[in-house]
């Protein structure tokens, strides 16, 4: 992973809302965060051992947040909200991420515009193997909606 970024810098969301431990814009198109999974983790099942796979959908779009928000930054704009618009083929090699994993999340951009992109991400755990994938399409607020 190239240079980390402060997740909460690049993320409009707050605690406990943020997923995503680790950030970085690994490209103009490309980013990549880590999630680790421990007991204190959102969503996290006692009972499973872990968390549910169905999460990796919010983990890939928290990663296509950083990568916007760091975008943003880099070009001295501020960090806008953005909207998870649908997902295309979410596949889970496995029902929960286990509890002491470490997910790499990486996002490619497909198809980027000023307020609608397509990207898509993969979760792989440390040895290499992809446990989940999705394309997610985004809407990326400009800030004015709702001014007169």
């Amino acid at each position: 992973m190239s240079t980390p970024i402060a997740v909460e810098s690049v993320l409009p969301h707050a605690a406990p809302m943020i997923l995503i431990d680790e950030a970085a814009r690994t490209g103009e198109a490309t980013a990549e965060s880590v999630v680790y999974i421990t007991e204190d983790a959102m969503f996290y099942d006692a009972e499973a051992g872990g968390v549910p796979s169905y999460v990796g959908i919010e983990y890939i779009a928290q990663t296509v947040a950083a990568h916007a928000g760091a975008g943003a930054l880099a070009n001295g704009d501020p960090v806008r909200v953005g909207f998870l618009l649908g997902t295309r083929h979410y596949r889970a090699a496995v029902p929960y991420f286990a509890l002491d994993a470490k997910l790499t999340v990486r996002v490619e951009a497909l198809y980027e515009a000023p307020h609608v992109s397509k990207f898509q991400g993969t979760i792989a755990e440390a040895g290499g193997r992809e446990l989940a994938s999705c394309a997610v399409s985004v809407y990326l607020r400009d800030g004015t909606e709702g001014e007169p």
